[in-house]
């Protein structure tokens, strides 16, 4: 592969990252071109050397997305082979990208990310179905090794997961001053893992 051809994927991987943090910051009506060449500090017109406009932008940015969400997961199933634990290692992931200011995950549900372009709606699909597989997985695990109730579906446990992480980015990226990420972590695994656990 050529010098000059992996200069191209890194920018564009650069720009791409940097156009997530502008939607995740400023979502879909403060996105702009303008601002995001000035974010990577770049002109415009060495944005649309590499991608041909504001839409194909926001794609690529979603891959940066999905990266972000499943190698999660993947860092959470590394650090241990039980899958509770698994599970409560990825929530407290979770909430510390969500206070860094980089609350990605309230995009997979965002109105303002599925506005739109059928190309963006589609991809934020298969992100999340993904994503939700991958809990899926984990927890049929641990319903086979006996550590998770096996009367509850597998996709049900996910979805009940999922809605541990995505009121509070929404919370946490709307400003919410108020509210205590650490408590409602703590509170949520605990009532999480009192619903799920095999008695």
């Amino acid at each position: 592969m050529s010098t000059q051809k992996l200069n191209t994927e890194a920018r564009r991987e650069q720009i791409a990252r940097a156009a997530l943090e502008l939607f995740t910051r400023e979502g879909l009506e403060g996105f702009s071109i303008a601002k995001l060449s000035a974010s990577v500090g770049l002109v415009p017109s060495a944005i649309y050397r590499h991608f041909k406009g504001k839409e194909e932008v926001l794609v690529a940015s979603l891959d940066v997305l999905r990266d972000k969400l499943y190698g999660l997961v993947e860092a959470a199933r590394d650090e241990s082979d039980d899958p509770v634990d698994v599970l409560e290692r990825l929530l407290r992931k979770h909430a510390r990208l969500i206070a860094s200011g980089k609350a990605a995950p309230h995009i997979l549900l965002s109105s303002d990310a599925a506005r739109g372009h059928a190309k963006r709606r589609a991809k934020l699909h298969r992100i999340f179905v993904g994503y939700m597989h991958r809990i899926e997985g984990i927890a049929a695990e641990g319903q086979a090794m006996g550590v998770i109730r096996k009367d509850v579906g597998a996709e049900t446990i996910a979805l009940l997961f999922a809605g541990m992480i995505q009121p509070a980015a929404l919370m946490m990226s709307a400003g919410e001053k108020n509210f205590d990420l650490k408590s409602h972590v703590n509170q949520s695994w605990k009532l999480f893992h009192q619903a799920i656990r095999q008695k």
